[in-house]
């Protein structure tokens, strides 16, 4: 997560706050950024943890109950990342994963633009290259470029590389090690 610093869990903040994600790269932002004032001096005010976890969820039911309409497209992007990410499916058109709920592909490419601020591809490549990089800094010498759909080792090198820069490498130096080991494999 220090390198990639993506999650994608898909928050109900989405509906109620119109948020540019663009604006918050590059640094973990509180949730408290996203939500309502008065709704996060409540928090603060409130006297027992229970006490804000019951504020925080009333707060966030609230929206969730507002916007129920609205929940296909977290639903139809969670599926997805879920499904890819158990069954290490990354070579599936999108058009196919569309079909497979009934929609465009146009329109799932707005779903994943507006649940995680990327792009369907975008959204994939990242689970993948996070999924493999795990494996592949866990356990080095059983690693298979092929579990996660690269066609060789040059396709995950160069996907590697392109996701490793410099500026998203500064403070995670171990992190070269594995482009240098890789290099001379």
């Amino acid at each position: 997560n220090c390198i990639f610093g993506i999650k994608f869990k898909i928050s109900p903040v989405i509906f109620n706050t119109k948020v540019n994600f663009g604006e918050y790269r590059g640094y973990v932002y509180p949730l408290s950024y996203l939500m309502e004032q008065a709704v996060t001096d409540q928090v603060k005010r409130a006297p027992s943890f229970t006490a804000r976890v019951d504020l925080l969820n009333s707060y966030f039911q609230s929206i969730i109950t507002e916007y129920a309409g609205s929940w296909e497209s977290v639903r139809v992007v969670s599926s997805i990342l879920q499904h890819c990410d158990q069954e290490n499916d990354f070579t599936t058109p999108i058009e196919d994963m569309a079909a497979q709920y009934h929609i465009s592909a146009r329109t799932l490419h707005r779903y994943f633009e507006t649940t995680t601020a990327f792009s369907s591809k975008k959204a994939l490549q990242l689970l993948r290259i996070r999924k493999a990089v795990t494996q592949l800094a866990h356990s080095p010498y059983d690693f298979s470029y092929n579990k996660y759909g690269y066609y060789d080792h040059s396709h995950f090198y160069k996907h590697l590389k392109q996701f490793l820069r410099k500026e998203t490498l500064e403070n995670e130096q171990p992190y070269l090690k594995i482009l240098e080991w890789l290099h001379k494999k």
